[in-house]
């Protein structure tokens, strides 16, 4: 029988059990992480969990939407701190962004959990309004600077992005994250560079 949605409003019960569920997925994974750990972590009843959350994949989606704008934030502050002009925009932002997968929590949560809790095609969907806000806007640079055609934008942010999530996967499933960051690195600087000698 199917569990009715449930109502998502703000409650502290709702923030206590997206910490617990945080702390829990990312400490021990989404597998060995039952309902009873998470509600008892939290300190509240498995009946708060489920007024607020229709099961424990929906309470580990909604902790994937709750780094995101964490993951945005980090990404352009990082971005802003290291670039002198806008035209390294694109290339520093793929750095520091490759740079955040290679971070333990969320390496294990969004790269590892979340593909295969969700499945790759709704990973990819929630990742997807990020991803296109960090592309487009390092992306129009180039186009107001005559690098890339404004038709040439929507293509090439296609690409990169599956160029960084395909990385953000291969960092994943590496048993040195840093040395993988690395690479994925250099292959991108590889592609942004033949880009920005079109000028």
């Amino acid at each position: 029988m199917l569990r009715a949605a449930p109502a998502k409003k703000p409650s502290k019960n709702r923030e206590k059990l997206m910490a617990a569920a945080r702390r829990l997925f990312a400490g021990q994974g989404y597998a060995a992480t039952g309902t009873e750990d998470i509600v008892r972590e939290a300190g509240v009843t498995r009946g708060a969990l489920y007024h607020q959350f229709a099961d424990k994949r929906d309470l580990f989606r909604a902790v994937l939407e709750e780094m995101l704008p964490e993951i945005g934030r980090r990404l352009f502050e990082e971005t802003m701190a290291r670039i002198e002009s806008d035209r390294e925009d694109l290339q520093v932002g793929c750095r520091v962004l490759l740079g955040i997968y290679a971070d333990p929590e969320v390496r294990r949560l969004f790269l590892i959990e979340g593909p295969a809790v969700l499945g790759l095609a709704e990973w990819k969907a929630l990742q997807a309004p990020l991803s296109s806000l960090f592309l487009n806007h390092a992306l129009q640079h180039l186009v107001d600077e005559g690098t890339l055609n404004p038709a040439e934008m929507e293509p090439v942010a296609d690409l990169l992005a599956g160029a960084l999530q395909q990385a953000g996967l291969g960092i994943a499933g590496a048993a040195d994250p840093d040395a993988a960051r690395e690479r994925y690195a250099a292959g991108l600087d590889l592609m942004i560079d033949g880009l920005m000698k079109r000028r």
